[in-house]
């Protein structure tokens, strides 16, 4: 122990050596100088607190340390997830539609993270930030985690009984993430059809519903069922063209029906 301090002491006395040297020059600096140092500083004392303050708020964005180490092309996506996706697929919901919207969303990857924007605010910790709340493989939001999270699929069936602690499910775990997503597009699909009434969806045209809402929600996916499911021209949700979309989810899903079949060869 005494060894120790002693070798700290002398590293004390130069970082204090050192500190003094620092004010020393920038007193003595000319004024530009000092006031450019003084925001420079600043700025990067609110970077560090935004920093922080924002893993405070999502703390799955530490994930960015394994970045994307964790993407997957879209074999290794069915046969790491495969049995997840037949397991609590509905219907309406299909293992492979489920597997193409993860293949979209994320590459595969169970911690994948929403990239991050610039918006202007009077509040420095709202500058720069994740642009929404969403994370996993399907890129799940709190509101949609939040509604789903009150159901379960129980012999591919969405139902409220019997669950357990399905409130307690982390987006980040691939079981729970599938499960909820299954959940979460099922219910929403049925709503919006019902809201629609007389319109009559075939399998296709509930798979395209789910997309929409995945990426839209159900407003904009009402709007759509309304139309006898006809997209319309330019028609944006975020940053994404919505037809653009629902066409990509199709063909990957295309991709992972080869896949399954391949499997029951």
């Amino acid at each position: 122990m005494p060894r120790t301090s002693s070798s700290l002491l002398p590293r004390l006395r130069r970082v204090r050596r050192a500190a003094r040297w620092a004010r020393k020059n920038f007193a003595r600096a000319p004024r530009m100088v000092r006031i450019a140092g003084g925001v420079a500083m600043l700025l990067a004392a609110i970077a560090l607190l935004n920093i922080v303050a924002q893993m405070v708020r999502k703390p799955t964005e530490l994930f960015f340390l394994v970045g994307h180490s964790l993407d997957k092309e879209p074999a290794e996506t069915w046969a790491r997830y495969g049995p997840l996706f037949r397991r609590h697929s509905t219907a309406a919901i299909t293992p492979e539609l489920l597997a193409a919207l993860a293949q979209v969303e994320s590459s595969g990857n169970p911690v994948a993270r929403t990239y991050w924007r610039w918006r202007w605010s009077f509040n420095p910790l709202s500058i720069y930030r994740p642009s929404s709340s969403a994370v996993g493989l399907f890129q799940m939001t709190d509101p949609a985690y939040a509604e789903a999270a009150r159901s379960c699929v129980r012999g591919n069936a969405v139902t409220e009984t019997g669950c357990g602690f399905t409130s307690l499910y982390i987006r980040t775990i691939p079981s729970h993430a599938v499960e909820l997503a299954s959940v979460y597009l099922d219910r929403q699909v049925a709503d919006v059809l019902a809201r629609t009434g007389d319109v009559k969806a075939s399998p296709q045209q509930r798979q395209d519903l789910a997309a929409f809402i995945h990426l839209c929600g159900a407003g904009p996916a009402t709007a759509y069922a309304r139309r006898k499911f006809q997209m319309l021209a330019g028609e944006r949700c975020g940053d994404h063209l919505v037809a653009a979309y629902v066409a990509r989810v199709n063909a990957i899903k295309r991709q992972f029906q080869r896949l399954a079949a391949d499997d029951g060869d």
